[in-house]
């Protein structure tokens, strides 16, 4: 009788355990998916900011670029 009653308990330990150890990767799995939307939603709203007119023509002029009908003008000499 005890030896079957030991048989069934084993029987049931490595379901157990494997529900434990998927319990906690799962929790482990939640934390690092939130931490990827979170940085998902940062990276959306870099894209949205750097769409603006005002980001891109910042970007483009730190480039040296100018509008059609600016004239640029090169100043020599001016580093201290």
């Amino acid at each position: 009788m005890t030896l079957v009653l030991g048989a069934i308990l084993f029987s049931y330990l490595n379901p157990v355990v494997n529900f434990i150890h998927t319990y906690t990767g799962s929790s482990a799995e939640r934390v690092q998916l939130h931490k990827l939307q979170a940085e998902n939603t940062a990276l959306h709203r870099k894209v949205k900011a750097s769409a603006s007119s005002s980001v891109l023509e910042t970007a483009a002029r730190s480039q040296g670029m100018i509008e059609p009908g600016e004239r640029a003008y090169v100043i020599h000499g001016l580093h201290g």
